[in-house]
């Protein structure tokens, strides 16, 4: 935690629990109070576990200025929402790997290629999701014939207690060699080892020239813990899980309450937040 002469000039935010609550929308309120940062000079980055796409359009929605962090890490959007400045892609042995325990654990199973989502099974659920995120659903024999084509996330879906327990296993039997993380408590992924937030954050912060002391990140979930850590002040919102509680510096309202607009416009009356 940085002392009160700090003067904030990026700010990472996440979407679902942290700015956008339940029902997936920002408020006015919060959409209102990034834009203000917006004008004070601020870069502001959406760090997010969702697909390119569903990530660029929170990033127009809440008037963005700068890129885009996409898939919990994996893939870095330039702030024009056209080029991609960065993409960690998984090897095919590792998409093998963790399809071999998804499986065995009886897990629903999305693979993630540019963007479109492939299963083997089109469930109603993965068609009402894909739906959700405006993509395309690939229906597959097996998901082992797109293993080579360089995924970006593997993910499994189920019950929030099997999906932990899921996540624990492939963390074991994967090791330093992939990202096991979750977006929401009902998903596991599994990513490259470096497709995690605060290495995606960090390369943003270099290549603008700003300082980890010059950042501050909000988030709610597992994935947003070493991203939290990582910058000058973490923030979590109130219902965050307890381990990003644990590392943040300051811990405010949730979405439905605007916790994080709350925040943004106190650091700027203050004048610990613009350019």
């Amino acid at each position: 935690m940085n002392d009160d002469k700090t003067r904030y000039r990026m700010l990472a935010l996440d979407v679902d629990g942290t700015i956008a609550g339940p029902d997936h929308t920002v408020s006015d309120v919060t959409r209102a109070a990034i834009r203000e940062a917006v004008d004070a000079g601020v870069t502001v980055v959406i760090a997010t576990g969702r697909m390119r796409r569903s990530a660029i359009r929170y990033a127009e929605m809440c008037g963005v200025n700068g890129p885009i962090i996409s898939y919990g890490g994996a893939l870095t959007v330039a702030a024009d929402h056209v080029s991609d400045l960065h993409h960690e892609r998984l090897s095919q042995e590792l998409v093998g790997a963790a399809l071999e325990r998804m499986r065995s654990a009886g897990a629903h199973i999305n693979v993630y290629i540019d963007d479109e989502i492939f299963v083997e099974n089109a469930s109603s659920w993965a068609e009402g999701y894909a739906g959700r995120m405006s993509v395309r659903l690939r229906v597959v024999g097996s998901l082992d014939e797109v293993a080579g084509y360089g995924p970006t996330v593997v993910m499994a879906v189920d019950e929030p207690c099997k999906t932990a327990a899921l996540a624990l296993e492939l963390q074991r039997g994967l090791g330093s060699t992939a990202a096991v993380t979750h977006s929401l408590p009902q998903f596991c992924e599994v990513a490259s080892a470096d497709a995690v937030k605060d290495v995606a954050l960090r390369r943003i912060a270099e290549d603008l020239g700003f300082d980890a002391t010059e950042v501050i990140a909000a988030g709610d979930g597992l994935g947003d813990v070493a991203m939290l850590r990582w910058a000058g002040h973490g923030v979590a919102v109130e219902d965050a899980h307890p381990d990003a509680i644990a590392v943040a510096d300051t811990v405010v309202p949730g979405p439905e309450r605007d916790g994080v607009a709350g925040l943004i416009r106190d650091l700027l009356s203050r004048g610990k937040l613009g350019a």
